[in-house]
């Protein structure tokens, strides 16, 4: 059977990081909740001492909404929201963020590199509903951890995608069974050559980095890149004898990552 090695990445996709008509969810672990709409996903991990919410999807309280009513919906408590954790300074990605600084007080967490890019290269230059609109709390950087009650998000650094891109992994739970997950930053290489070749270096080291760390989960923060859509509507009707969708083995993981590398390979050979 003939496979898809790549997403394919068009208008469409692009605009569809934007479409607040649509948004789904899933509880995909016991302790994370992913919430996307057509393009981009985020995150919710939860810990003994409350959520933690990674990306934001785009800055309109629609996105902010969706993300609460799927908290709501899966029984967790919305106002023990404590932590923003993003991986790069792209309006897709800081997202909805204001809405859980300003409701909820959440910390929030990303590379200084990126907090200053975030500023000074809006991704919609002539749009400042999408420029930056929140203040950063923590400048994380390399080897940095971020911890809340029983969970800690072992940090990277992964610049290529954006300057400032950083990548995590961090511990989930199934049944009482513990898996580490890991989440690529910046899903699309970057389009000049020298920032091409930053971001393979930049896989590799995350790559040894999840083997260090026995990842076994497969995450995405765009639906584009692993079937997301399909994956979190399986999720949502998985049968009990049915296995997780996102726990794809260390090799898998591996395998996975060869995806970035096939994109990057792909813009190099264009030049």
């Amino acid at each position: 059977m003939t496979r898809q090695n790549k997403p394919i990445v068009t208008r469409e996709t692009i605009c569809a990081m934007e479409d607040m008509s649509f948004f789904t969810y899933a509880l995909i672990f016991d302790d994370l909740l992913i919430v996307s709409n057509k393009e981009t996903n985020c995150f919710v991990l939860k810990s003994t001492d409350g959520l933690i919410v990674i990306d934001a999807i785009w800055p309109k309280e629609e996105a902010y909404n969706a993300i609460i009513k799927a908290i709501d919906a899966v029984g967790w408590n919305t106002k023990m929201i404590k932590k923003l954790v993003l991986t790069h300074g792209h309006v897709d990605h800081t997202g909805c963020g204001k809405w859980f600084v300003e409701n909820h007080h959440a910390k929030t967490y990303l590379s200084k590199t990126d907090d200053i890019y975030w500023e000074t290269h809006p991704t919609k230059p002539n749009r400042p509903e999408t420029w930056k609109d929140y203040k950063i709390d923590v400048h994380i950087k390399d080897g940095d951890t971020i911890s809340l009650g029983n969970k800690t998000i072992y940090v990277y650094s992964t610049p290529g995608h954006t300057p400032g891109c950083m990548s995590y992994i961090f511990p989930v739970t199934e049944d009482g069974q513990n898996h580490m997950a890991a989440l690529w930053g910046g899903t699309t290489p970057p389009r000049e050559k020298n920032k091409v070749e930053q971001y393979i270096v930049s896989l590799d080291y995350f790559i040894e980095q999840a083997k260090i760390r026995k990842v076994n989960v497969a995450l995405s923060n765009h639906t584009s890149v692993d079937n997301g859509l399909e994956r979190i509507a399986y999720s949502k009707v998985r049968m009990s004898y049915m296995p997780n969708i996102y726990i794809v083995g260390e090799d898998g993981f591996q395998n996975f990552c060869q995806v970035f590398r096939t994109l990057s390979y792909d813009i190099l050979g264009d030049m």
